[in-house]
């Protein structure tokens, strides 16, 4: 999701009991008890807490939520994402070290989940596993040119 300015923002020492609708993007950075709903992105940052459903067509969850998420296009859950609650989207991609405890419904047609994991593991650590398991020893020997 590309990070544009947002049409609304609740700062971070700002705490809303209530729902907010809106037809622009909207930025949490403080507390949110009650719905959040826009026709485009919701970004829930690092520093928020929102208590109730959660409706955009794209969303980045960076902070928590605990309620259901509701995304038309895309939902993204960063490493510092928190969510309690059940997902509905086409397209979700969950980063290392996100929380993510509800179950989740892939909506739509061209539905794609993406858990990334940057991790590298090196040729070395490759051969060290090899050996532990007898039933790949010389495993990467044999297929090294």
């Amino acid at each position: 999701m590309e990070h544009t300015q947002a049409d609304t923002i609740i700062g971070a020492d700002v705490n809303v009991k209530g729902n907010l609708k809106n037809k622009g993007s909207i930025q949490i950075n403080g507390t949110v008890e009650g719905e959040i709903r826009s026709e485009e992105d919701i970004t829930v940052g690092e520093s928020a807490s929102v208590t109730g459903p959660v409706v955009a067509k794209n969303i980045l969850i960076s902070g928590k939520v605990n309620g259901t998420i509701e995304a038309t296009e895309k939902l993204e859950i960063d490493p510092t994402g928190v969510v309690q609650g059940d997902i509905k989207t086409k397209i979700l991609i969950v980063r290392e070290g996100a929380n993510f405890n509800g179950t989740t419904s892939m909506a739509g047609g061209d539905t794609k989940v993406a858990h990334v994991v940057p991790t590298v593991e090196s040729e070395a650590a490759k051969e060290d596993d090899d050996k532990k398991d007898p039933s790949k020893a010389g495993f990467w020997d044999k297929n090294k040119k």
